[in-house]
């Protein structure tokens, strides 16, 4: 009997050890007027759906790397899996720059079909902007169409195997007035906004339904502190991971829930 005991004190101490600290966390929200909001909303560069690209007759007749130019016919036999271009008229570069609100054509090369991952990261804004989007196996045209000012950095992701990395830089343009109002509610895409507060953790990463989003550092601040637009009208799965020196993950949380349009949700955890 003693031995039973003994066995299972050994075991509930293991578990224990095993068991990460959760804290007390709390969910509030509130209406997100979009209106209120609308230079915020304003700011958010744009991503199409990919669409198939019949590369045949279209092929660049330069490839621009840096100050270095090559031909499209030597390069193609050493490509990698993944990549990622911007379409400037005959040739496909990795740097573009660009006025807010200009449309910029990109090709991204899939090695396989499905869902694939592009981050548009934003260095004057230290936000994160990701789109999960089905691509066909092959070349994909997709239009981006920006908005923050500074520099942007796009990165193609399909089954955790990256692209190279483009460059935008996004450039003041001539002021033109508007010559009728805009109804921004109409315009604005449905949105919920998640703030997340913790105050028990710092310099915590956080992933939507399994994809890395940003962190609370993003904001440039490790202050316990992140923000996130969601698509709305959905259920989501957000989890906050903290990691020590090592890269060991010392702390996860999963929290998922249902988020609706035009709602801002605030996350607390102690």
């Amino acid at each position: 009997m003693n031995h039973i005991l003994q066995l299972f004190l050994v075991m509930l101490i293991a578990a224990s050890g095993q068991a990460m600290p959760a804290g007390t966390q709390s969910w509030t929200e509130e209406p997100w007027d979009i209106t209120a909001n609308a230079t915020e909303e304003q700011t958010i560069s744009t991503l199409s759906p990919p669409v198939a690209f019949n590369i045949t007759g279209k092929e660049p007749s330069t490839i621009r790397l840096g100050d270095a130019e090559l031909n499209y016919s030597g390069y193609i036999t050493a490509k990698s899996a993944c990549e990622l271009w911007i379409w400037d008229e005959v040739a496909w570069c990795q740097y573009k720059q660009v006025a807010p609100g200009d449309v910029v054509d990109l090709i991204a090369y899939a090695p396989y079909s499905g869902y694939s991952d592009i981050y548009l990261i934003s260095y004057s804004t230290s936000s994160i902007n990701h789109f999960s989007l089905n691509f066909l196996k092959g070349y994909n045209l997709l239009k981006l169409t920006v908005a923050d000012l500074g520099r942007m950095f796009v990165i193609l992701a399909a089954k955790n195997q990256p692209s190279n990395a483009l460059i935008i830089d996004v450039l003041p343009g001539p002021q033109v007035p508007s010559i009728s109002p805009v109804d921004v509610k109409a315009a604005a895409p449905a949105k919920a906004k998640v703030n997340i507060v913790s105050e028990s953790s710092k310099g915590y990463d956080v992933y939507v339904d399994g994809v890395f989003y940003s962190s609370d550092a993003a904001d440039g601040s490790l202050d316990g502190n992140a923000a996130l637009l969601l698509s709305a009208d959905g259920t989501h799965t957000i989890t906050i991971s903290q990691r020590d020196g090592q890269g060991n993950i010392i702390n996860k949380t999963e929290h998922t829930r249902d988020f609706k349009k035009n709602t801002a949700y605030t996350l607390r955890i102690t």
